[in-house]
């Protein structure tokens, strides 16, 4: 039987860099926020020839942006390295 989805989750932030990615994923669990990683392949064209890069997307429970918003907050994240979906 196939699972109904209730829309819990919400679209928080994505990245293209691995240690970003660590640095949010142990933010959140120090916090106890619950969240969900995909990982993307975007393939980009560069000077004639095509360029991969991975892309990871956070979703997080709907319930529990505000405390994803002040776990990130105390993290020194560059805003160029992340970006916030909320």
């Amino acid at each position: 039987m196939a699972e109904k989805r209730q829309g819990r989750e919400t679209a928080f932030a994505e990245t293209f860099d691995e240690a970003v990615k660590k640095r949010i994923e142990k933010a959140f669990l120090k916090q106890g926020i619950s969240y969900l990683i995909k990982v993307d392949k975007v393939r980009e064209m560069k000077k004639g020839h095509f360029e991969s890069r991975i892309k990871y997307s956070f979703q997080i429970n709907r319930l529990q942006t505000e405390e994803a918003k002040a776990a990130l907050a105390t993290q020194d994240l560059g805003e160029d390295s992340v970006h916030y979906l909320i």
